[in-house]
């Protein structure tokens, strides 16, 4: 069946992944080689990735009755060679038109990969991804950090060489509706990388090519691409629990609550002091006759509560009424306070 002219075979159905979903498999790609690291990526790498999008990539592959155009990656010196010479090793020692050539300047360049941003100095590894782990016995998690990369700016001169105009146009058409959103992409070891086209030339006037006319059209593109080094990559195990124990010495704290009673004629004093994780309640029997009408010096005390004999004559921490002690009452105080605290309050009175 013959196919009518200009009928096209790699229009591309396929939906395309969006947002959050195309994110996430823009870091599958990444870090797709067995390990959950990402790839590193040399200047070598970059070149090899942007012959291979010349060569393969539908947006810009160019075939000449079902052949692909060659791509043959020249450096500055095989160029000039290769200008003055014009042969190729093949076993006829030259090569035919059309073909691509591509040559990539030396100089490479400080990258605008980050939009004109530094990175932060030390050489700092920042965490990509914590992975969990099982050593048989408990689960924990691993830490898979990376440095920043270097972005570098590395620019490639690709010609195009061709007798006939109809060649020339097809593949500037080509490069044209690629880059006419001002970039497109290319994957370098599954990293994706930007690709501006910075300008596009003439060359055609070229002498010494035994009298044939043909075109030359130069394409100057830019890969703004970045150095990752896997040497500087880390795995660091962490701890995912920690166990902590407390021991306790079940050891009486002696001197729980200090009772400073003092009778001097007829003026009364009792000095408490709660120690700190002592008992917040202390008993004793009272020996004389005594009225309260002061409380005072109070210390990290929230409340105190005074029993004679069972029965409850002061709650609080202000003394508005006074109270009495009689002789042989049983006296109980307790206290509201901080248990790693010393709590203090004095009560004075006079004797009847």
């Amino acid at each position: 069946m013959a196919v009518p002219k200009g009928f096209r075979t790699n229009i591309n159905i396929l939906n395309q992944k969006i947002g959050p979903e195309r994110r996430q498999e823009i870091l599958d790609g990444i870090a797709n080689q067995g390990t959950f690291l990402p790839r590193g990526v040399s200047e070598e790498d970059m070149d090899q990735a942007f012959v291979e999008f010349l060569k393969d990539d539908g947006r810009v592959m160019i075939t000449i009755d079902g052949e692909r155009i060659p791509v043959i990656f020249l450096t500055i010196q095989r160029w000039t060679e290769f200008t003055k010479t014009w042969k190729f090793t093949d076993e006829y020692k030259n090569i035919e038109m059309p073909f691509i050539t591509v040559v990539r300047r030396p100089d490479i360049q400080q990258g605008q990969n980050q939009a004109g941003l530094w990175n932060i100095p030390g050489n700092r590894t920042y965490t990509y991804m914590k992975i969990p782990t099982w050593d048989g016995i408990r689960h924990g998690i691993d830490l898979y950090k990376v440095p920043q990369p270097t972005p570098v700016d590395i620019t490639y001169e690709v010609r195009i060489f061709t007798n006939r105009m109809k060649d020339l146009n097809n593949f500037n058409g080509l490069i044209q509706r690629a880059f006419q959103s001002r970039q497109c992409y290319i994957n370098v070891k599954g990293h994706p990388m930007p690709l501006h086209l910075e300008g596009i030339g003439d060359e055609s006037n070229i002498e010494n090519f035994e009298n044939r006319r043909f075109y030359i059209q130069m394409f100057e593109m830019k890969l703004l691409g970045y150095l990752l080094d896997e040497n500087d990559y880390e795995v660091i195990p962490t701890i995912n629990r920690t166990v902590m124990t407390l021991e306790l010495e079940e050891t009486k704290i002696f001197n729980d609550v200090i009772f400073e009673p003092k009778l001097v004629n007829n003026d009364v004093t009792f000095n408490f002091v709660y120690n700190a994780r002592a008992n917040n309640q202390f008993t004793f029997t009272a020996q004389y006759n005594v009225t309260f009408s002061q409380l005072v010096n109070i210390e990290n005390l929230n409340r105190i509560v005074i029993t004679v004999n069972n029965v409850t004559i002061f709650d609080g921490t202000v003394l508005v009424t006074p109270f009495v002690f009689n002789a042989n009452d049983v006296i109980s105080i307790r206290v509201y306070k901080d248990f790693l605290k010393i709590g203090k309050f004095t009560l004075i009175g006079n004797t009847f």
